[in-house]
């Protein structure tokens, strides 16, 4: 596992990422989600076009809160790269509640590409979302 420098390991840099991500998404803040991207990030959900850009990425994770996301849980197994880029495998827990419907849980496998930012922050770069439904 690389190093993340002088601010502590590559895991921890990626656990507070994900910690922040998370929160965002708790909050309702699509936005605030969307910052945690790296500029030209693409996002590839399942069973849809890839998204390109800080804007498209809130947009969609927007429209899942507007649909009635209420909770996403990630379970990381593994973690690796360093210097420049990293990876993030694992696995997901998406609940949708909506107001006119049946709630839908969707699970599935994720895996995330990080870029080491100027500032020594880890971004996403690239994110793809494979539902096991």
């Amino acid at each position: 596992m690389g190093e993340r420098g002088r601010n502590g390991t590559l895991a921890e840099a990626l656990a507070e990422s994900r910690a922040a991500f998370l929160a965002a998404l708790r909050e309702g803040d699509a936005e605030a989600a969307a910052e945690l991207y790296a500029p030209g990030a693409w996002l590839l959900p399942p069973e849809a076009r890839p998204i390109e850009g800080l804007e498209a990425i809130a947009a969609f994770w927007r429209a899942g809160l507007e649909a009635g996301m209420t909770s996403l849980e990630l379970e990381t197994d593994a973690i690796g790269g360093g210097e420049r880029f990293a990876y993030e495998l694992g696995r997901y827990r998406l609940r949708l509640e909506p107001a006119d419907g049946d709630d839908v849980v969707d699970r599935g496998s994720y895996l995330l590409v990080h870029a080491q930012q100027p500032d020594g922050s880890w971004r996403r770069a690239v994110e793809m979302l494979r539902s096991e439904a």
